[in-house]
């Protein structure tokens, strides 16, 4: 059947096989800004779920995902020798080991312990596509006062400096060849796939049953947490930034940084209109700079092309440049007076503040 125009087309890519009943040590890292917070806190709503199926979740303060950041491997050491009997896996979630495990004494580590108690190790990530990434990490940099560039200024900075952030995903993950008997799996965030859930297409990938009874896996519980603060949000907190140094103080002081601009967005709702920093180029570039290198990737761990995951798409820029009524800029002062309040701003630079926010609105 030939697909009608605008029907969605789903692709079928190969993943490795994973056995219920092979004992494992099985580590979800993420990365960063990839639906990880999502899969971690559904994965501990169904703890007891998942402990019926024989796997041990790590406890909600990410104990052993903790020691292994801070290379205390200890820890799953003893973990993984008094597991009781009536479990036959441990999983671990967290995205603060994504790149903290991707080193050859890192994982040697893990693997030679996971072989010493009779477990076999597995690592998994959840792969999107490099702008939608950098629009993500980009959000979340400028809401929590971090020093950036502008967007395009930022783009061009992750693609001139691999090492500041490798996002090249063959590079990236080219250690774990070193290790071929770890079970590796990369579940790409697509619309084009059959599960486009990244926490059902984990258990569903990791050979796990739907619990019985109407509810299936629990939800997990909804956090603001991670939530974009929308164009105008990541406008503010950017201006805000700016004076903030140029006014002579360093905002890395301040206490609630990344939450009042982001709850004082989500309560006007604002972040219902996501920053998109990418024009049609810019869009243009970034996709053409990473295309070989997900080719790559794709061939050799989905077997199916990169494009029929993550289909090229026109560029829908979403920015805010500043208000533009009278009654807009009254509105979005009276607001910064309000963030500079709840920031505890200091009183005396805040005529300062406000003569640079002046001249630059």
């Amino acid at each position: 059947m030939i697909p009608q125009a605008g029907e969605l087309v789903l692709t079928a890519f190969t993943r490795p096989p994973i056995n219920r009943d092979q004992p494992m040590l099985w580590i979800h890292a993420g990365p960063h800004k990839a639906a990880s917070s999502y899969i971690t806190e559904r994965l501990r709503q169904n703890r007891q779920n998942l402990a019926a199926q024989g796997v041990l979740m790590d406890g909600d303060n990410n104990h052993l995902a903790n020691a292994i950041a801070e290379k205390r491997y200890e820890a799953i050491d003893q973990a993984l020798a008094n597991l009781p009997d009536t479990y036959r896996r441990v999983l671990l979630s967290s995205s603060s080991l994504d790149d903290r495990i991707l080193s050859k004494v890192a994982l040697g580590h893990l693997e030679a312990m996971a072989d010493r108690h009779g477990f076999q190790l597995g690592v998994s990530y959840c792969i999107r596509d490099q702008p939608s990434w950098l629009n993500s990490v980009y959000g979340h940099r400028v809401r929590r006062f971090r020093e950036t560039p502008d967007f395009a200024g930022y783009c061009n900075y992750i693609m001139g400096d691999a090492e500041s952030w490798d996002i090249a995903y063959p590079s990236k993950f080219k250690v774990l060849s070193r290790f071929p008997r770890i079970t590796t799996l990369f579940l790409p965030l697509s619309k084009q796939v059959a599960i486009t859930d990244p926490f059902l297409a984990l258990v569903d990938a990791l050979d796990l049953d739907r619990p019985e009874g109407p509810e299936g896996w629990l939800d997990g519980r909804s956090s603001k947490q991670n939530i974009q603060p929308g164009a105008r949000g990541i406008w503010m907190s950017s201006l805000c930034r700016r004076l903030m140094v140029e006014s002579g103080f360093d905002p890395e002081s301040l206490k609630r940084k990344g939450k009042v601009i982001r709850d004082l967005a989500i309560e006007r709702g604002w972040d219902r209109e996501k920053f998109d920093g990418f024009d049609q180029p810019l869009l243009d570039r970034v996709s053409g700079f990473y295309a070989s290198s997900n080719e790559a990737f794709a061939q050799q761990h989905w077997g199916v092309s990169w494009t029929s995951l993550f289909p090229a798409k026109a560029a829908s820029q979403r920015v805010f440049t500043g208000p533009q009524s009278a009654a807009e800029r009254h509105d979005m002062r009276r607001l910064m007076v309000q963030v500079l309040r709840e920031l505890r701003f200091p009183w005396r630079l805040r005529r300062r503040f406000f003569r640079l926010y002046d001249a630059a609105v």
